[in-house]
């Protein structure tokens, strides 16, 4: 795997680190394989899934048990007023070899699914 990131965009949230996880979870689960709202392990044939899934936030991964194509990962940071958080993939999108659509389907639907929620983004950059 790269240690290279993708910085995707950030984010301002007006609700709980529990409400963000689930406006999370809304924007990225149609890319997911098995769109379900917990953490699974990869499997024999390749997938996105999820593969974290805390109050620090979640990974979407793709691969399967011996590869990893990308992973597009959410941090989010509990604030007074919500929370704050980060979007970005492992790796540029250049050195993503294979799925690169689903990659830009979770920028592009996680930022649909925060304007939906009054959820602000900043620098959002999706390709």
């Amino acid at each position: 795997m790269s240690t290279f990131t993708k910085r995707i965009g950030s984010f301002d949230s007006p609700h709980s680190v529990e409400d963000t996880l689930k406006i999370v979870f809304s924007g990225v689960s149609e890319q997911l394989s098995d769109p379900v709202f917990e953490v699974t392990e990869p499997g024999l044939a390749a997938a996105v899934y999820l593969s974290r899934l805390d109050r620090s936030g979640l990974t979407v991964t793709a691969g399967n048990k011996i590869d990893t194509y990308f992973r597009f990962l959410v941090d989010l940071t509990p604030t007074d007023r919500g929370c704050t958080g980060e979007v970005y993939l492992d790796r540029r999108m250049g050195a993503i070899r294979r799925w690169m659509g689903n990659a830009i389907g979770l920028a592009g639907g996680l930022q649909l699914g925060f304007a939906q929620c009054s959820v602000r983004t900043r620098s959002w950059k999706t390709g």
